[in-house]
């Protein structure tokens, strides 16, 4: 709404509360009649002594509300001034001259609303659209400005603790690159994703010293962000890789990676982070949440947060109660959401769950999916204690907008082939080389090591590859400095590959040789056609048929498709 005047506001009260507000400043307005009481009052409450000495008789409550509204353009959502400063009573005149609300407000607010300094109508602070409390335009540049910003958080540093838990930049990358190798050599139905992800954590669990927590909400937040990235498809009813999309994204830095997730949650509005929040049940019931406002508003205050500096984890969450206590539901609306308690199985509805819902929410996006995405740090006393304090990390002031550098990706390096077959993959390696290396090996005791196996090697041969490109690949990959003794083994684990040979083909077949002999002849038909099993049947590569059906209609014939059983297909 546009704000109104002074003179606008005491039009749209009532006869008893205009005389009432005279009344608490001491104004006869006995034989002044009802049209003129707004204007009258207006051009008493807007002279400068008089509001000066309005100003001096407030009690620190009411400076601070409104210190509140000045420091918001002049008005305020008025559930968050009932919610904080108490009501004002709505009398009708009977309840007027029997309460006399002027003489003992209940409230700050009640005070200033009987002072003539504050109103109430529609409109939109932020995202908050509704009910608001507000100063009038013309008398809210004779009030003195804001005596603080009202949107800084009041943070509380402290001491570095005893223990640190840090993701690195490399703990949700690896985590992504072991989910990525999983569906490379499983290709699992798209309802088989828990089971990628039992993989996914008994493997990193062998791992845990280099590559941190592996829980399973974890894995399942970066398996979603991998898919929210297009790096896995579903394809057929199953997953599999985009290559040419997982090979930019494995060719980048990993630091840039790590950007790239970081920045795919922050735009994601299909992950709703109230619905991994420990401990809480949503029941749906209709009721919605908005996942991709609520982050961008805790993202908005975390960028206040100095990085490196230890914060308190309560102090931090008590600040945003104090500051902006509806960044989840900005109509102030805490009774519609249906929400229970996992524990006592109670609903947790009203104001005063607050700390059991929002609270719990800002506790898990920072001890979750910001400490996950190796934005913040956390600190603790103990090994086994829960989170108490949180840090912004290098990786996570880039992320939030600070002005810092990033620091270079390590120079590229190859692959080391040692002779018994270990493979080690230095920092700067390319990771889509190691992708393929992972189908060829097994890992050993570190993210970067792993042992060239003979199954996986043969597995890969069967298909589809041939033993010149595996020997090429590795070649490539290590810089040309394969060992002989390596390569003498890999030759000798694949020399009995390709004495049989299985193709899958098409046959042609005619009813008279003088045909087949006329499609020989003919472009268009000739260059699909092998080579002859009789002067009748030809063959014909399986995955051309379709084409070469194409052509035959072209060409005046009217070819038959028939199974390999000699029926043919279903349909008309």
């Amino acid at each position: 709404m546009a704000i109104r005047t002074l003179l606008e506001s005491l039009e749209h009260h009532p006869a008893p509360v205009l005389r009432a507000i005279a009344a608490s400043h001491g104004l006869d307005v006995a034989g002044v009649v009802r049209n003129d009481l707004p204007r009258v009052l207006a051009d008493y409450l807007l002279q400068p002594h008089v509001l000066a000495r309005t100003l001096t008789h407030l009690s620190g409550q009411e400076r601070a509300l409104l210190n509140r509204l000045i420091a918001h353009g002049g008005l305020f959502p008025a559930h968050r001034v009932r919610r904080e400063y108490g009501e004002v009573r709505e009398l009708g005149p009977g309840g007027l001259e029997r309460e006399r609300p002027w003489e003992a407000p209940i409230s700050p607010a009640e005070r200033l609303w009987y002072r003539g300094l504050i109103y109430s109508g529609f409109g939109h602070v932020g995202r908050f659209r509704g009910r608001v409390f507000y100063i009038p335009a013309d008398l809210l540049p004779l009030l003195p400005p804001a005596e603080e910003p009202d949107d800084a958080l009041r943070l509380e540093f402290v001491a570095p603790p005893t223990r640190v838990r840090s993701a690195g930049p490399d703990g949700p990358v690896e985590v992504a690159f072991v989910v990525l190798s999983e569906v490379q050599r499983h290709s699992p139905r798209v309802d088989e994703m828990q089971g990628v992800l039992r993989r996914v954590g008994e493997r990193l669990r062998a791992l845990e010293p280099a590559t941190g927590a592996v829980e399973r909400r974890y894995l399942e937040f970066v398996f979603h962000m991998v898919c929210r990235l297009k790096l896995i498809v579903s394809q057929e009813g199953r997953l599999r890789l985009a290559l040419a999309d997982v090979r930019r994204w494995l060719q980048a830095p990993r630091d840039r990676r790590l950007l790239s997730l970081q920045r795919v949650w922050a735009s994601d509005p299909l992950w709703n982070d109230l619905h991994h929040v420990p401990g809480l049940i949503l029941e749906p019931t209709g009721w919605q949440n908005n996942p991709l406002a609520t982050r961008e508003r805790v993202l908005h205050w975390l960028r206040q947060v100095p990085p490196s500096r230890w914060v308190s984890l309560d102090a931090f969450v008590a600040a945003i109660k104090q500051v902006d206590p509806d960044f989840q539901r900005p109509n102030g609306d805490y009774d519609s959401w249906f929400i229970r308690d996992a524990r006592t199985g109670a609903f947790l509805r009203g104001w005063a769950s607050w700390d059991a819902v929002e609270g719990a929410l800002l506790r898990h996006l920072i001890t979750g999916p910001l400490h996950w995405l190796s934005v913040v740090d956390l600190g603790s006393e103990a090994d086994s204690a829960s989170p108490t304090t949180f840090r912004i990390t290098p990786w996570g002031a880039y992320f939030l907008g600070h002005d810092v550098e990033r620091p270079p990706p390590p120079a590229r390096a190859c692959i080391h082939v040692a002779p018994d077959g270990t493979v080690t993959v230095p920092p700067g390696a390319d990771d889509w080389d190691r992708l393929h290396l992972e189908r060829l090996s097994v890992p050993l005791d570190t993210p970067a090591r792993y042992r060239l196996d003979r199954e996986r090697i043969v597995s890969v041969l069967v298909a589809g590859s041939d033993p010149e490109r595996v020997m090429r690949f590795l070649r490539r990959a290590a810089g040309g400095q394969l060992p002989q003794p390596v390569e003498a083994r890999l030759r000798s684990w694949m020399a009995d590959f390709g004495r049989v040979t299985l193709r899958r083909l098409v046959v042609l077949e005619v009813d008279e040789p003088a045909v087949l002999d006329a499609m020989r002849r003919d472009p268009s038909l000739g260059r699909w056609l092998g080579h002859s099993l009789n002067e009748r049947t030809v063959v014909v590569s399986a995955g051309r048929l379709q084409d070469l059906v194409v052509a035959l209609r072209r060409a005046g014939y009217l070819p038959r498709v028939v199974d390999g059983d000699g029926e043919e297909g279903e349909g008309p």
